[in-house]
């Protein structure tokens, strides 16, 4: 009987560790797959969060470059812009200094024309006749005046335009005061100078005012209308 029962008993205890054991493996498997499934979760989380952390830079990095594009394309218009007044200053700059030049090598101008006209006025006096030896003495001194107020004038840049008689009227130099028909001359040429003109450096001070022939052309005849008689019939 006591055999029976310790071999009852071992089988009992075989049965309760064996029991135990498919317990543990199944609360292992359990474990197991409760970590995989964890596992997995925190995997999917992680990817998750580093998609969304990913997605999240490319956002920023794109929002980034176009703000450097942005502030690229202002910097690209102030540049412009400063290159275009910088431009319209050295422009005005050159103006500016191209007129100062103009002013200084034209300053004496209006004063030379003012002298013109008495210059003239003197020359014309000393070349007249003299009716005396008073008068003659007077003309040499003012002929001395004058040479030398006419070397002045040329020193400052004045200078007489050529003109001589028979040569072509150029309105550029010169201004027609009168025109006449003399068939024995050019047409268009210069018959007398009544006044010399003058430069002032390249510009012209005063036309040379002369006399200019103009032959007219003969106008043709004007034919007369034939009357065409009328024939008168015998009756």
């Amino acid at each position: 009987m006591s055999e029976v029962k310790d071999e009852k008993d071992v089988k009992e205890n075989l049965e309760k560790d064996a029991k135990e054991d498919l317990e543990k493996d199944a609360s292992k498997e359990l474990d197991d797959v409760d970590y995989k499934e964890d596992k997995e979760a925190t995997d999917s989380k992680d990817k998750k969060k580093k998609k969304e952390k990913k997605d999240s830079k490319t956002v920023e990095i794109e929002n980034l470059n176009a703000e450097i594009g942005k502030l690229k394309a202002e910097i690209d218009s102030w540049k412009n812009e400063y290159l275009k007044a910088r431009a319209e200053l050295e422009n005005s700059k050159k103006r500016i200094s191209d007129q100062a030049a103009i002013e200084r090598k034209y300053a004496s101008q209006h004063v030379i024309g003012e002298l013109v006209q008495p210059v003239d006025m003197l020359v014309q006096i000393v070349n007249m006749p003299a009716s005396s030896d008073e008068v003659k003495n007077y003309q040499i001194g003012f002929q001395m005046i004058a040479n030398q107020l006419a070397d002045i004038l040329k020193n400052e840049g004045l200078k007489p335009i050529e003109v001589k008689i028979g040569e072509q009227f150029d309105p550029k130099f010169m201004q027609a005061l009168d025109v006449v028909s003399d068939e024995t001359k050019e047409d268009g040429s210069v018959i007398s100078i009544r006044q010399n003109g003058y430069l002032y450096k390249d510009r012209i001070l005063r036309p040379a005012m002369v006399i200019v022939n103009k032959i007219k052309k003969a106008e043709p005849e004007k034919e007369e209308p034939i009357e065409e008689k009328e024939e008168t019939k015998g009756e």
